[in-house]
């Protein structure tokens, strides 16, 4: 059986909810590949993907679905990646930028996840979970530092609440491949947390992670 190997983790019932889920990304980037990658595999099968970037050269050292000679949308790339993990899947692919005018893409869905490099854009994702009563989880890494955050519409503080005055670094954000795969495994942990019905004890905490000595930190807000 597939997933008899996680079975005991999240039970019958809980399987039935991962596959049952539907699941929106924010994002096909590091973080997105390796989220999508990995929830596939644990049994999520319904997706709404969206981003509009296509992908280049110095996105492949953590980018691995993508190569240097496909300028398709990642959206469009993530959603073939996914069919080819599980052919039953339902991907909707959406290539066009996330804006408070076109919230109505992610609409039906159970979970939203943040996997984006920009802030802007998180406080949009932060603001249609508010208004659409989604919860969200939250993803950033930079270097060897990573955050994760979960929240929960009318239960905890907004990602606007959390982190609404940090802004985009100038320049390029360094990363290694290795560094984006562990937080985004983290961010993909919290989602299967949510949607199977196991729930999270980080609901409204704002997870800091060294990764040069692996400490971390929570902040409850």
């Amino acid at each position: 059986m597939r997933f008899e190997r996680q079975m005991p983790i999240f039970g019958e019932e809980g399987q039935q909810r991962i596959m049952s889920a539907v699941v929106g990304i924010i994002g096909c980037g590091g973080l997105g590949v390796n989220v999508i990658t990995q929830l596939t595999a644990a049994g999520v099968s319904h997706f709404i993907l969206c981003d509009h970037q296509s992908p280049e050269l110095s996105n492949l050292n953590r980018q691995f679905i993508y190569s240097a000679s496909d300028y398709r949308p990642k959206s469009v790339i993530s959603a073939e990646w996914i069919l080819a993990l599980n052919p039953s899947a339902e991907v909707q692919s959406n290539a066009e930028p996330l804006t408070e005018s076109n919230w109505d893409l992610f609409s039906g869905c159970d979970i939203l996840v943040d996997c984006l490099d920009s802030f802007e854009t998180r406080m949009i994702v932060s603001d249609m979970s508010e208004k659409m009563g989604i919860p969200m989880v939250h993803a950033g890494v930079s270097g060897f530092n990573g955050q994760i955050a979960v929240c929960v519409p009318g239960k905890t503080k907004s990602l606007r609440e959390m982190i609404g005055t940090m802004k985009d670094p100038e320049g390029m954000i360094p990363t290694v491949g290795a560094g984006v795969s562990v937080i985004a495994s983290m961010e993909a942990l919290e989602v299967l947390k949510i949607i199977s019905g196991i729930g999270t004890e980080n609901e409204g905490k704002l997870i800091t992670i060294d990764m040069k000595d692996w400490t971390t930190d929570k902040v409850q807000f």
